[in-house]
């Protein structure tokens, strides 16, 4: 998947190009691990972990690695998972420079994942030594819902064909909805930190509520996915009462995307009346968070399918420079 290091040419060691498939395999390991580690600090939260290590880099004062305890194995446990997010995105830079033909496109996307993961990383020990402060708990998510739209943006341009053509789309409606749609993604995530903020699974006894009434920043929540489910469902309307159904010039339409989004959006919704009412009983929390990973991912899909129109940064194009020699 990578570059083999240590060939000989002439007397000199040189190091292969990445071709642009392997590339994009790396990007989607980097992507793919970027999801991977919001689940698990969700897993600490849930688990009463959160505290499991009480310093950071060192899990306490004395050690690096926490005593044979299960709170603190699970902590440190998610700190070795954002090394290896951390060392995904370090072989995505590297993947970019050493990719031929280069993009200077994938470059900036590349440090800017890489970046932002060195900064979660440094975010995640402040939250630790804050006690897991609720707003530096919802910041250290939101970021990772940021860095998982760079990481997708990032795989699909990487394609080595360019990304698929978004198609053209007239009618205003439709136009308005699916510019809509990803706002209101982002509105259901912001408003779900707060409910969680002020809810009872905090990750360890210790640590401080947002002191709003649950019921309703629940509410407040629950408007804001209806107001997501609403604006999905207007777009099924019209893709059947008014035929619209455009289809790129080649692979995936968006409009598969609207219905399966539409499904895990309505699932969602009841999962989280479901845990509501049962009392937020942490395995359910932990099923609602990783539905909400999906409704994102699928959002942000949608959004970059249909207004994503970068044609001339396919290989060979205006963005992509000619084959440089890769240096020793």
């Amino acid at each position: 998947m990578v570059a083999r290091l240590g060939e000989v040419d002439n007397g000199v060691a040189t190091v292969r190009p990445v071709e642009p498939a392997s590339f994009r395999r790396i990007a989607g390991v980097a992507w793919a691990f970027q999801a991977l580690i919001v689940a698990s600090g969700a897993a600490v939260r849930l688990t009463q972990a959160g505290l499991g290590c009480e310093d950071w880099p060192r899990c306490n004062e004395d050690r690096l690695t926490p005593e044979w305890e299960l709170h603190g194995w699970i902590e440190f446990g998610n700190r070795l998972i954002s090394l290896v997010v951390l060392a995904t995105t370090i072989a995505v830079v590297w993947g970019a420079h050493r990719r031929r033909p280069r993009r200077r496109d994938l470059i900036r996307l590349g440090w800017l994942l890489a970046a932002g993961t060195a900064a979660q990383v440094v975010l995640g020990g402040i939250t630790v030594l804050l006690d897991l402060d609720p707003i530096a708990v919802s910041g250290h998510f939101l970021v990772s819902m940021a860095l998982l739209y760079v990481a997708h943006l990032l795989w699909r341009r990487a394609d080595p064909a360019g990304p698929a053509t978004a198609p053209t789309i007239d009618d205003e409606t439709a136009r308005l909805l699916l510019r809509a749609q990803l706002p209101l993604a982002s509105l259901v995530l912001v408003t779900g930190t707060v409910v969680t903020g002020s809810g009872p699974n905090s990750g360890d006894i210790r640590a401080d509520r947002l002191g709003f009434e649950l019921t309703s920043v629940a509410r407040v929540h629950s408007v804001s996915v209806w107001l997501l489910v609403a604006c999905i469902v207007g777009l099924l309307v019209l893709l059947r009462t008014r035929g619209i159904c455009p289809v790129g010039e080649r692979r995936t339409d968006p409009w598969t995307t609207v219905h399966l989004m539409g499904l895990v959006a309505v699932a969602q919704g009841g999962i989280g009346y479901l845990q509501f009412s049962l009392g937020v009983p942490a395995g359910l929390v932990w099923v609602h968070v990783v539905g909400a990973i999906l409704v994102w991912m699928l959002a942000v899909t949608l959004h970059l399918r249909t207004f994503d129109r970068p044609a001339e940064l396919a290989d060979g194009g205006p963005g992509a420079r000619e084959a440089e020699p890769v240096p020793a």
